[in-house]
């Protein structure tokens, strides 16, 4: 199982509607087809952080496959135009 992590640091300005933000993002990645979480800071040692991601595929081209959806790249694209950060990694369950 592949493990797609998504950490974002929103602009100043979008920091106050992140709750909603991240509901509309689920819908976004439901919709795209994505096996996803979206999370928002739950105690302080998350705070430098506004949102999570995890995406969950069971294989890595999957996951590529998943990623280079118009839907997809879409979704990402007007993350990164709200965000300071984007920060991203792809692990393998073990």
């Amino acid at each position: 199982m592949i493990q797609r992590f998504c950490f974002v640091k929103l602009a100043d300005h979008e920091v106050e509607t992140r709750g909603e933000l991240a509901q509309i993002l689920r819908v976004q990645l439901d919709s795209a087809g994505a096996n996803a979480i979206v999370g928002i800071p739950a105690d302080d040692s998350a705070a430098r952080w506004d949102l999570s991601i995890v995406i969950t595929t069971e294989t890595l081209e999957a996951w590529h496959t998943l990623a280079a959806l118009p839907m997809m790249t879409g979704v990402f694209d007007e993350l990164a135009a709200r965000a300071v950060v984007v920060k991203a990694w792809t692990f393998e369950a073990a």
